[in-house]
């Protein structure tokens, strides 16, 4: 079953990328990241560059960061069945393909750390600048 959550782990961990908790009032920061998903395992970093425009849906209001992060379950299809973003941790419990699957992730400034009930982990850092 983690095979099914996978598509939707990674929108959710490329979306959570973004987010960051630079200063009280924003979440993201615009710039290249570096992030590995694995099950505990050194994994392959990847990298993104993540916009203003993206930055700016991110530092919306908490409303508006839950209808995003709901809106990117439901098009890998997946339901959310509760979000709850509070401060510098977003806690997730979604269902993909019959699984339940509970992800919650923390920011500390320019990186971030992600644990999910199916042994998945991410790891980000912002890197700099987009190329």
């Amino acid at each position: 079953m983690k095979n099914i959550c996978a598509p939707f782990v990674l929108s959710i961990t490329m979306l959570a990328l973004n987010v960051t908790v630079a200063q009280a009032a924003d979440r993201v920061q615009a710039g290249q990241w570096e992030m590995t998903i694995g099950d505990g395992a050194q994994g392959t970093p990847t990298k993104r560059c993540v916009t203003v425009a993206h930055a700016n849906l991110v530092n919306g209001d908490d409303k508006t960061f839950r209808e995003s992060l709901i809106k990117a379950a439901e098009e890998v299809g997946c339901t959310v069945k509760d979000v709850n973003v509070s401060r510098n941790q977003v806690t997730l419990n979604t269902v993909c393909g019959g699984e339940e699957n509970m992800n919650t992730t923390t920011y500390h400034g320019d990186w971030y750390e992600q644990v999910n009930s199916n042994g998945m982990k991410v790891s980000a850092k912002r890197i700099g600048a987009c190329p």
